[in-house]
């Protein structure tokens, strides 16, 4: 069984805030105390449809007091006022792939930034392919920025004034201050016998902070190098999926569907994704101390069902697991 288990499914349906959190902040500030990371998961469903329980895929990995976004899912910048950070103090954004419901608030992101006169650097990171879509994304900031606040005189800062964009690829390092990150090809889009050939790719992430080391699968299918970028982390956050309630789902609401869209579906969902074995047999692998799972899509652990996906997990991984919940810290 797992050593520690945590699951807090009080309010379902309801979004909380992180108030408490917040003024515990404050009063550490004021005692001048040493800021520990954490990792606050801003949304845990998978998309493309929609959860009214969970927000799209987004996380925040707070080095100390200095917040990184990792994904931009719908909501996200919502998410983050609801987690007590202004979006203006985020200054780095790391990308695992390019799925929508893993980059859907881009947008907002810099259009909120243009419109409140955002002057400091905004860093997005991202697998190649990442330049050319915060490319088309400014671009479709040119109409607002014209319109401003059709103040005569006035000009907004655009988006190309602030944004850079660094393309990652496996094997690259980044250093923030502090901080390390360094990244793998993940199982996402194809198997790995086919990695290093031309295409887009899906990344992991791992970010070694000085008190402990988050990975961060994002979308992947089972995969070696996934557990070696894992190897003794402090704490993976993971996607778990489900196939036979995704499958269910995807019947029950495309009763028209033919038989070879849906096994096109089946193929993909059991490739390209982990289950709750695979999450645990990744985090045994690697040594991991502890694991959050996420990216749930809707009818995936509810509170019904929270305990299967404990008793699975704890079959195979002994360390402390949590099935993720929005604005949950870690």
């Amino acid at each position: 069984m797992c050593a520690i288990v945590l699951i807090n499914f009080h309010d379902v349906g309801q979004i909380p805030t992180l108030a408490p959190l917040n003024e515990w902040r404050l009063r550490r500030k004021d005692l001048d105390m040493a800021s520990p990371s954490s990792v606050i998961t801003l949304g845990t469903a998978g998309g493309p449809m929609q959860n009214p329980q969970r927000a799209q895929p987004a996380h925040v990995l707070m080095n100390g007091e200095n917040p990184i976004l990792i994904d931009c899912g719908e909501g996200a910048m919502g998410q983050l006022k609801r987690a007590g950070i202004e979006f203006r103090d985020v200054h780095h954004i790391f990308l695992t792939h390019h799925h929508f419901d893993h980059i859907g608030s881009l947008y907002a992101c810099l259009g909120l930034n243009m419109m409140t006169q955002r002057r400091s650097p905004l860093t997005i990171y991202g697998p190649p392919g990442t330049k050319s879509i915060v490319d088309g994304l400014c671009a479709a900031c040119d109409v607002p920025n014209a319109i401003g606040f059709g103040v005569p005189g006035q000009q907004l800062p655009h988006p190309r004034d602030f944004v850079a964009v660094t393309e990652i690829s496996p094997g690259d390092e980044i250093n923030i201050g502090d901080l390390k990150m360094t990244c793998c090809e993940n199982t996402h889009y194809r198997s790995e016998d086919e990695f290093g050939q031309e295409g887009y790719l899906s990344l992991s992430l791992r970010f070694d902070l000085p008190d402990r080391s988050v990975v961060f699968t994002g979308d992947t299918g089972p995969c070696k190098a996934v557990e070696v970028l894992a190897k003794d982390a402090d704490l993976i956050v993971g996607e778990m999926m489900d196939l036979d309630i995704t499958m269910g789902r995807v019947r029950a609401l495309n009763p028209q569907m033919p038989e070879e869209r849906l096994s096109m579906i089946k193929d993909h969902l059991s490739k390209h994704h982990i289950n709750a074995e695979d999450l645990a047999q990744l985090a045994k692998a690697a040594g991991a101390s502890e694991v959050v799972a996420v990216h749930f899509p809707p009818g995936i652990a509810t509170p019904d069902k929270a305990s299967g996906y404990v008793e699975r997990v704890g079959a195979i991984f002994s360390g402390k697991f949590s099935i993720g919940q929005d604005l949950a810290e870690y």
